[in-house]
């Protein structure tokens, strides 16, 4: 199942994934041992995983937009907009995994946060 989720989404997934799994990993690292230091390279980490979700949901509704109508067959079809909406369901499937790894993320910074907030000595 989440083979066909990412094979749906297309090769944009696998650096959505990449770039979210980083994220996520760099926030746990601080979630663990926080650092105020490290918040920026989550930050800036995460402003990755954002372009890539972005890239990835752009080029999924540019594959719609080309493939269906070089298709006579679908271009055709009394059904095309069924084509076209599942189309757009795929193309959406980088955006559901992006925004899931960032909003985990950005969870477990919280944890770190609050962590950190508990360590430094009241001013």
């Amino acid at each position: 199942m989440m083979l066909d989720f990412m094979r749906s989404g297309g090769v944009g997934m696998w650096f959505v994934l990449l770039f979210g799994g980083i994220s996520l990993g760099a926030a746990l690292r601080f979630a663990l041992s926080p650092d105020p230091r490290r918040v920026d390279a989550v930050r800036d980490l995460t402003r990755a995983t954002l372009f890539s979700v972005a890239a990835a949901v752009v080029s999924g509704f540019a594959a719609v937009g080309s493939k269906v109508p070089a298709r006579p067959e679908w271009a055709n079809s009394p059904k095309i907009h069924l084509i076209v909406m599942e189309g757009i369901s795929e193309s959406l499937a980088g955006g559901i995994l992006g925004f899931a790894l960032l909003s985990l993320t950005w969870m477990v910074m919280a944890v770190g946060h609050r962590r950190l907030a508990r360590e430094l000595p009241a001013a």
